[in-house]
């Protein structure tokens, strides 16, 4: 205890046995006189300086003063009458009553000060330690308080701060929208955060975001910005490489749309003399050499198709051709041109279609049936089965085609459709395939407005579903 408040307690200490002595005395005066009712009120002042300074410890003074009272009643009151008892010990309750009234609203005042005092400390080490710059603006013009943060913010110390204007840190471009803004904001009819430009000391612009909020029944307002400078030139180094990512994607589909046309345009000749070369009679040997030439060629040509199919996709240049699509009609003709490929492994398909049609792009609604189909059929061993089913759902249909092949691991499930996604690289590799086929089947699906998944039990097979609308 510091030596000022030892001195303090004592002052009080002196008072109160002085007001306490005094107000004995004079009890023992007025009881002598025979007035019992004036002095009782002269022990109030001794318990209200002692509720002030004690609190609840009053009580204990008011039981002494109580017990004074009493003893003088029956010290100069020989056998006082019962009214004159029961009033006095009234009077000694009421003291008590009193002080421990003013102890405990004392004491909760007291409370309340701390309380306050804490909170008030509390607030202030948030404000002055916050990550972001406070500061406190007096009737949208004058900033009267600021933490560290915006000290650094700023380049100016607290002192000059204080009293600045507040459109002093606003550059010149965006003045009218924020004080427009603080306007708005203060009548609640604005967003709470805005961007502007901040002007430090040195005349940097930075770019902050600030958030500002009124105080509830002042003239004045908090104002929390947040420096974004570096986010925004990241963001436009990142935009300038975006463009520039951009631009290379343009160059690089431009390329393979010339690439893969000038790679096609070579195996047409390659093809068709291979063909022509089959009307002749050769030998065995050179007619299984002619049959590889012709086999590999075709296999690359619809590689190359597929590719450049992906290509103009990805360049967004494939727009729908909408007709009258009978779905039995186009299930039965890429059926027949599977065909061969399902009789030389001995594999039953099966179809249960009803008679429906819906609005699509027929050629893509054929692609899509013969890529799911043709996977079945190279991934289903021999004797297998494969089942094509349609629903007709009212607003759109759902087919479903199921095979009794190898089956597909679950985790693999959720990226069968990614380019170029290979399960068993040993088996597509067997097949010639490049996982192109059900990213192409994803795709056009996609484009009518559709979905697409597949579920799977290893050795058991897989189904792969779709879904279209009947009207896009």
């Amino acid at each position: 205890m510091s030596e000022e408040k030892r001195i303090k307690k004592s002052y009080k200490f002196l008072i109160l046995l002085l007001s306490v002595s005094t107000c004995v005395i004079m009890t023992v005066y007025f009881a002598s006189t025979g007035e019992t009712g004036v002095y009782t009120h002269l022990f109030y002042i001794p318990i209200i300086l002692a509720g002030v300074w004690y609190k609840k410890k009053a009580v204990y003074l008011a039981f002494i003063l109580g017990a004074i009272h009493i003893f003088t009643t029956l010290f100069f009151i020989y056998h006082p009458p019962v009214e004159i008892l029961i009033e006095t010990s009234e009077r000694a309750g009421m003291l008590i009553v009193v002080a421990y009234a003013i102890g405990l609203v004392r004491e909760r005042c007291v409370r309340a000060q701390d309380e306050l005092r804490d909170a008030e400390e509390r607030y202030r080490v948030i404000f002055e330690y916050a990550l972001t710059a406070l500061c406190v603006i007096e009737h949208g013009e004058v900033v009267s308080l600021a933490n560290k943060e915006f000290e650094t913010l700023s380049g100016y110390s607290r002192e000059e701060i204080k009293g600045k204007k507040w459109i002093d840190f606003i550059a010149d471009e965006d003045m009218d929208r924020v004080q427009n803004y603080c306007e708005e904001r203060r009548k609640g009819e604005a967003p709470a955060c805005c961007e502007f430009k901040f002007v430090s000391r040195n005349g940097e612009i930075k770019h902050v975001n600030a958030w500002i909020e009124p105080v509830p029944g002042a003239s004045s307002c908090v104002a929390s910005l947040l420096d974004i400078t570096e986010l925004k030139r990241k963001e436009e180094e990142l935009r300038e490489t975006c463009e520039k990512l951009a631009e290379l994607d343009k160059m690089k589909r431009d390329f393979l749309n010339v690439a893969y046309h000038e790679l096609r345009s070579p195996l047409a000749p390659i093809v068709g003399y291979a063909s022509m070369l089959e009307r002749y009679k050769l030998p065995d040997k050179e007619r299984r050499y002619l049959y590889t030439i012709e086999q590999s060629a075709r296999q690359l040509e619809k590689l190359i198709n597929r590719m450049l199919e992906l290509a103009r996709i990805d360049g967004k240049k494939i727009e729908l051709s909408l007709e009258g699509v009978h779905i039995p009609e186009v299930v039965e003709e890429v059926i027949k041109s599977l065909e061969p490929e399902a009789k030389e492994k001995r594999q039953k398909i099966s179809t249960s279609i009803p008679e429906i049609e819906i609005q699509a792009d027929k050629q893509k609604i054929i692609a899509i049936f013969i890529n799911l189909i043709s996977n079945a059929i190279k991934y289903t061993p021999e004797k297998g089965r494969i089942d094509i089913k349609v629903e007709d759902r009212g607003e759109d249909i759902r087919v479903c085609v199921a095979d009794t092949g190898i089956g597909i691991p679950e985790e693999h499930l959720s990226k069968i459709f990614e380019r170029f996604y290979m399960v068993d690289t040993s088996l597509t590799r067997k097949s010639g395939a490049l996982g192109l086929g059900l990213s192409i089947v994803k795709e056009y699906v996609k484009l009518h407005g559709g979905k697409v998944w597949a579920t799977s039990e290893p050795g058991k097979g897989s189904k792969f579903f779709f879904t279209l609308p009947k009207r896009q």
